[in-house]
């Protein structure tokens, strides 16, 4: 019970610093991490033997979908707007085909790396994984007061 505490009382810290901040720093990002990774590895209920198996395989899921992900960043959420030339129709083409093309990709790594944990694992610790990641992120946009999804009963 006290590991249970102290997860929510270390998530509870690192969500603040989220919060106070739009981006986070190499300490704040490094505590961030360790939270997640506490937060998951007790929402999986993983051993030792389990974590370093998942560990190096999530980590390099997130970072090829980080990669994909700024792709469609770069296209969608330029900060000045007012400086952005009026998009042309064949450039609003091109940036639809990047954006599909990057979504496919994160699509592709995924089921990629869902088979590689499956063969580490097993599918239900797979799919813990996946309810760990929902579940993280909904308590993150809780708590900085973005709530984009209706709270589950």
């Amino acid at each position: 019970m006290k590991k249970i505490g102290l997860i929510i009382l270390m998530m509870g810290f690192g969500f603040s610093l989220l919060a106070q901040s739009g981006k986070l720093s190499e300490d704040k990002r490094k505590e961030f991490e360790a939270q997640k990774v506490a937060f998951f590895t007790q929402e999986m209920d993983l051993t030792p033997e389990e974590a370093i198996k998942f560990w190096p395989l999530y980590n390099e899921m997130q970072q090829k979908i980080r990669v994909e992900n700024d792709k469609i960043r770069e296209l969608t959420c330029r900060k000045d707007k007012k400086e952005i030339p009026e998009v042309t129709e064949q450039q609003a083409l091109k940036n639809l085909e990047t954006i599909l093309s990057a979504e496919q990709s994160v699509r592709n790594i995924k089921k990629e790396y869902i088979e590689k944990l499956i063969k580490a694992l097993s599918a239900k610790k797979v799919w813990m994984m996946i309810e760990a990641e929902q579940k993280f992120h909904h308590q993150l946009w809780k708590k900085m007061g973005k709530n984009p999804v209706p709270e589950r009963k």
